[in-house]
C-alpha cells in the first residue's frame, strides 16, 4: 500500500480547507439571496411568496399527519389606511406598517410565520392552533392593540380574520378565502358600529323633534 509523503497530506488538507472555505461562502452568499427573495424589505417579516410555500407545507403535513392535527390561519388588515397616508404623508404610513410587524411579531409565538402579504395587509401562518385557540389569541391581539393605541399619536386600527384546518376547508385557497371573508365581516361590524349614533347623539335627537314642533306652535299661521 502506498503512503503519501507527509508533505502531500498537508498540502491535501490546505486544498480541502479552502474548498470548505469556497463552500461556506457560497452558502452564506445564497442564504442572503434567500431572504431577499422572501422578506418584506419594508417590515422585515416574511412576504407572500414565503406565506404561501408555508402553508402548502403545512397544509401537506397536516393531510399526512391525520385529522389530529391542528392548524390556523390568520389575514390583519389595517382599518382606513388610505386615510393615514392622505392625512399624515406616505412615511407615517410606512411607519405604521413597520410598527404593526414589530407588535405581531412580540405576540406571537417563535414558530409562528408572520408576513406582510402586500400593502397593508399581513398573513400569519398559525401551527397547531385549533379553531378555538385561534380565537383566544383574536382577543389577545384586540386587548394589546387597544393598549397600544394609548400611547400612539397615530392610533393603529386592524380587523382579523382566521380560518383553521380542516374546519374551514382543506385546500389552501379554501382556507384563504374562508379567512378574507372573515376579516372583510370584521371589518363591516366595525364600520357599522362606528355609525351607529352615541348615547348623547340619541339623546339629543329625541330632543330636537319636540323643539322643533314647539317653535312650529309659536310661529304664526302663513297667508295662503
Amino acid at each position: 500500500m502506498n503512503r503519501k509523503p507527509p508533505e502531500d497530506l498537508a498540502a491535501e488538507f490546505v486544498r480541502l480547507a479552502r474548498q470548505n472555505a469556497t463552500l461556506r461562502r457560497e452558502v452564506a452568499r445564497l442564504a442572503v439571496f434567500r431572504a431577499m427573495a422572501y422578506r418584506d424589505p419594508l417590515t422585515g417579516l416574511w412576504n407572500r411568496r414565503f406565506f404561501e410555500e408555508r402553508l402548502r407545507e403545512e397544509l401537506s403535513r397536516s393531510q399526512r399527519a391525520g385529522a389530529g392535527r391542528r392548524f390556523s390561519v390568520m389575514i390583519v388588515d389595517v382599518d382606513d389606511f388610505k386615510r393615514v397616508n392622505d392625512r399624515h404623508g406616505h412615511a407615517a404610513g410606512d411607519a405604521v406598517l413597520k410598527e404593526l410587524g414589530e407588535f405581531l411579531i412580540a405576540h406571537l409565538r417563535n414558530h409562528d410565520v408572520a408576513c406582510r402579504t402586500g400593502g397593508d395587509e399581513f398573513g400569519i401562518l398559525l401551527p397547531d392552533l385549533s379553531a378555538e385557540d385561534c380565537g383566544h389569541l383574536v382577543g389577545r391581539l384586540r386587548v394589546a392593540r387597544g393598549e397600544a393605541n394609548a400611547t400612539r399619536e397615530i392610533p393603529i386600527s386592524v380587523s382579523l380574520g382566521t380560518a383553521s384546518w380542516p374546519e374551514a376547508g382543506d385546500s389552501v385557497d379554501a382556507l384563504l378565502n374562508h379567512a378574507d371573508h372573515a376579516m372583510y365581516a370584521a371589518k363591516r361590524r366595525r364600520k357599522s358600529r362606528e355609525r351607529q349614533p352615541s348615547a348623547t347623539e340619541r339623546s339629543s335627537s329625541r330632543g330636537a323633534p319636540r323643539r322643533t314642533a314647539a317653535r312650529r306652535s309659536r310661529a304664526p299661521a302663513s297667508v295662503a
